[in-house]
């Protein structure tokens, strides 16, 4: 190798520490920490609707859809049934995280005033995003359920964002736990 080569190696090396992998999440008082597997804790049985695959959490109650406007979670099961399923009490390893982008509809368009074809303040996209966490879930006496899926509110694809950590908690409630090391 060429000293030319050393240098290039050693420039290189030097800046991978500053490299990061996986995702952040926000710790609610402005700081950063990085997103790495832990455990949910179910700390009560919750009942999945027939024909669903999901049960929401939303401001720190159960429900069965959320609303738009406020982070929520949602517990996800492998398979859909004709009947309501149980999901019991207990401890999920979270095998995987990832951050994933849901693009949606809004249902109307914005406009405040028109003539012609002048408009003033109309907002034509249409289109809003949630951006969610979605964690793997694994347990061996539960392999139906596969994952926890936390979302921030749906807003326009500039001000969209992850939920933070204390929102997730939150959005959970006392139903359950999200230990994150």
């Amino acid at each position: 190798m060429t000293w030319y080569q050393y240098i290039a190696l050693a420039v290189v090396v030097s800046n991978l520490p500053g490299c990061q992998s996986g995702l952040q999440v926000a710790t609610g008082d402005g700081q950063f920490k990085e997103l790495l597997a832990g455990t949910l804790v179910l700390h009560q049985d919750i009942r999945i609707p027939p024909r669903q695959s999901h049960a929401v959490f939303q401001g720190g109650t159960f429900s069965y859809g959320s609303g738009e406007y406020a982070p929520h979670c949602e517990l996800e099961v492998r398979k859909v049934q004709e009947t309501a399923q149980t999901v019991h009490a207990g401890v999920f390893e979270i095998t995987s995280i990832k951050g994933i982008t849901h693009y949606v509809r809004r249902p109307h368009r914005i406009k405040l005033a028109a003539a012609g074809d002048f408009q003033l303040l109309a907002d034509d996209s249409g289109e809003w995003i949630m951006q969610a966490y979605h964690f793997g879930l694994y347990s061996e006496d539960q392999p139906n359920v596969t994952r926890l899926i936390c979302g921030g509110a749906y807003n326009f694809p500039f001000y969209a964002r992850y939920p933070d950590e204390q929102e997730i908690r939150q959005a959970l409630g006392d139903a359950a736990t999200l230990s994150l090391p």
